[in-house]
Parts: C-alpha cells; sequence; structure tokens
C-alpha cells in the first residue's frame, strides 16, 4: 500500500508538469525518478530503505550523467557500474551480480574499483582492478565488466512494438547471406515464455521490470519483483543483510504503484529530436548493411519507430565478450543498442555498453560476428562517404 502522504506530497510537487499534458502518475513518476533515497531509519518513512550496499541514491542519478570533462578516468564515472558473472550466467558468490561501491553509515563497501584504459591499436578497453575489498576475493571464475546507463528519452517506444514484430524479424534473418542471424531473448518468468527487450543483453521483458531490477541492483530497495530489502547482497555478506531497510513488515520499500509510476514517467518521455539528418548518410547507413541490425520496427499501428534497434540478440565477436552470460544471451552477445540520443551520449562520454567508444567510428571497429560484414563495408567506404555516415549516426 502506498503512504497517502508521499502521493499527496509528490502530487503538489508534480502539479505544474500536468498542464504539460503529462498525465499525473507521469508526473509523480518524474519525481519518484529523481528523488534521492535515503538509509532507514528516517523522519520520513517513505522515502528511507537506500542500500545498505548500493551504487547510486536515485535513479537520475544515473541517468543524467556529467560530461567527461568533470572526471577522473580511473574512477567508475556516475551512470557506470561494474557488472560481477561468468559464462554459467550466475553472480560472484560473495559479491554478486554487482559491485556495491557505496554503503550506508555502519556498512562496508564492497570495493573501491580503479579504472585504466589500455590503448587496443587505435582503440581502448578498459582494465578493471579492486582496492579494499571488503568481503575477501571475488571467485576465480567471475570477469568484472563496465556497464553504463543508457539514455532514457524514448524508452517507451521500444514497449509499443509487438512481440511478433520482433520474432517475425528474426524469422527473416534465417538463411541470410550476410552472416545475421539475430535470436530473440526468450525468458522464463512465473513459468511462461517472455520476451526479453531492455537492457544491454535484453534481460527484462517490460519497463516495470527493468524499474525493478535497478532498484534491487543499484539502489537496494526492494519491489514485489526483487523482495529482498537487502538488494544484490549475497548470503556471505551478512552484515549488508541485517541492516536496516525501509520495508514494514510483509511489504516492500517501492510498492507496485510506485513502480508503475515511474513506468508511466518513462513510457511518456518523448523521443529526442534528431538535428537534421543528410539523407546521404542515412543511404550509406543502409547500404553498408546497418540497418540489418539497426532497423526500424513497426508499433501495433504500423507506424515506424526509429530507434534503429531490431530488439534482437546478435553475436558479436570476441572484442566485446566480456565473459559475462546474462538471461538469454550468451557471453559475447548483446541486445541491438538503440542508436537515439547518440548526440548527446557522445557529449556525456562513449558509446557501445561499457563507453569504449570515444566516436562513431571506434564504435563500429569494434563490430564483428554477425556485423563483420557491415564492420568490412564501413571500411571500404570512400572518406567522404565514412564522413557521411559518421555524421548521420552522430547526429541521431
Amino acid at each position: 500500500m502506498v503512504p497517502r502522504r508521499l502521493i499527496a506530497a509528490l502530487a503538489l510537487v508534480a502539479a505544474p508538469l500536468v498542464a504539460a499534458a503529462a498525465s499525473l502518475d507521469a508526473s509523480i513518476g518524474k519525481r519518484l525518478f529523481e528523488r534521492n533515497w535515503v538509509s532507514a531509519p528516517s523522519s520520513t518513512k517513505s522515502d528511507d530503505g537506500l542500500g545498505p550496499l548500493y551504487d547510486a541514491p536515485s535513479c537520475a542519478s544515473c541517468h543524467a550523467q556529467r560530461a567527461p570533462a568533470e572526471l577522473d578516468e580511473t574512477t567508475v564515472p556516475p551512470g557506470v557500474v561494474v557488472r560481477l558473472g561468468n559464462a554459467k550466467g550466475t553472480g560472484d558468490p560473495v559479491y554478486g551480480h554487482q559491485l556495491q561501491t557505496r554503503a550506508i553509515a555502519g556498512q562496508t563497501p564492497e570495493a573501491n574499483p580503479d579504472i585504466t584504459w589500455a590503448a587496443k591499436g587505435t582503440q581502448r578497453v578498459a582494465a578493471i582492478k579492486l582496492y579494499s575489498q571488503g568481503y575477501g576475493p571475488l571467485a576465480a571464475d567471475t570477469k568484472l565488466a563496465l556497464r553504463r546507463a543508457p539514455s532514457v528519452a524514448g524508452v517507451g517506444f521500444l514497449a509499443q512494438i509487438p512481440e511478433n514484430e520482433i520474432v517475425k524479424r528474426a524469422e527473416q534473418n534465417i538463411g541470410n547471406r550476410d552472416g545475421v542471424s539475430g535470436k530473440p531473448a526468450w525468458l522464463m518468468e512465473n513459468g511462461r515464455r517472455v520476451l526479453g527487450r531492455f537492457g544491454w543483453k535484453a534481460t527484462q521483458p517490460d519497463l516495470t521490470a527493468q524499474i525493478s531490477m535497478a532498484f534491487s541492483n543499484d539502489i537496494g530497495l526492494s519491489t514485489a519483483a526483487h523482495p529482498d530489502p537487502w538488494g544484490d547482497c549475497t548470503v556471505t555478506e551478512t552484515a549488508c543483510r541485517r541492516g536496516p531497510h525501509g520495508a514494514e513488515k510483509g511489504a516492500v520499500e517501492v510498492p507496485p504503484a510506485l513502480v508503475a509510476m515511474i513506468a508511466d514517467y518513462l513510457n511518456e518521455l518523448p523521443e529526442p529530436k534528431a538535428a537534421a539528418l543528410p539523407p546521404q548518410g542515412a543511404a550509406i547507413f543502409a547500404s553498408v548493411g546497418c540497418t540489418a541490425c539497426h532497423a526500424t520496427l513497426a508499433d501495433a499501428k504500423g507506424a515506424p519507430v526509429a530507434a534503429y534497434t531490431d530488439l534482437l540478440l546478435h553475436q558479436m565477436g570476441p572484442g566485446l565478450n566480456d565473459g559475462i552470460r546474462e538471461g538469454a544471451a550468451a557471453p559475447g552477445e548483446w541486445r541491438t543498442a538503440p542508436l537515439r540520443n547518440v548526440a548527446a551520449t557522445l557529449r556525456m562520454g562513449g558509446l557501445l555498453h561499457d563507453a569504449r567508444a570515444r566516436n562513431v567510428a571506434e564504435a563500429v571497429a569494434w563490430h564483428d560476428g554477425e556485423a563483420a560484414s557491415a564492420r568490412a563495408h564501413f571500411e571500404a567506404l570512400t572518406p567522404a562517404d565514412k564522413a557521411a555516415l559518421i555524421g548521420f549516426v552522430s547526429r541521431l
């Protein structure tokens, strides 16, 4: 049950937004997305529950990233987390699925990660070293990898693409001679098969699931989908599991109604307005084979969703294989990343799942596996055509 005082307070703050054509629930969801949670117990019960171990105090602190000029490259920047896992799809037995770099008073953060961007030819790749590990060594097969928070602009449009539209796209790939053979990310949820479409490896079927997972892994807050109030803390981290939390007995810290309001807010976010896109760049983008994966699908009414993704999993080769299996995705498989808000992403950091690519050309150079043919065609372009394609993608 949602505290009435919380809803009333958020509604008053959100009231001016309603005039801007947003629904009341979406306006309250925006405030929930932006709010900083605090550790329990606090004077405002509905605000507490942070941690005990966590990476961020709010949703916005990850998705409202700062420009790289303000950051020390050796630290994990805002909006980036350290994922833990292995080829079997399990987390580290002690540290779980995600490194928790912050802690409430009286608790010990899991570790302090240090990032070194090592040169790999003309490109770069992140090497992660952990200092001040609070709970002993990692398992021998645990891999570490960075994950950046993607733009949420227009994310709701991905939810409007019918399942059969995505599956049909996969079926069309069968027998292709271009090497592209993307597969749907089928997941099991409460005994039924659902299609994953959100997250770098399409591990979540809808926005509600994605939000609930983020509350658990990133902020340490419980939801109906992830009812443990200690978030990602494992049974080995006993102090974390005994730590304070904000859930009433038999309840969760973030009730379903609040999760739904945040989903409403994300669903109503408009698509980012791209700069003027030169038609030549779009034509070259298609001619080299980029649209084999970065496709424009249709919503239930047949209207195009220009997110430039087929929402399928693709094998991207050894360079992008971080050794971590997630959901239906093998270690080297990734959901086709939507190419929306690329211009803003470039200003705030880098492209690809870990921000390793500093520009579009570097991102393309990492494409291998099913994308090897498109990369080869890109590399064979004349300088003028290559610049046109890069200009097109950079303005999305």
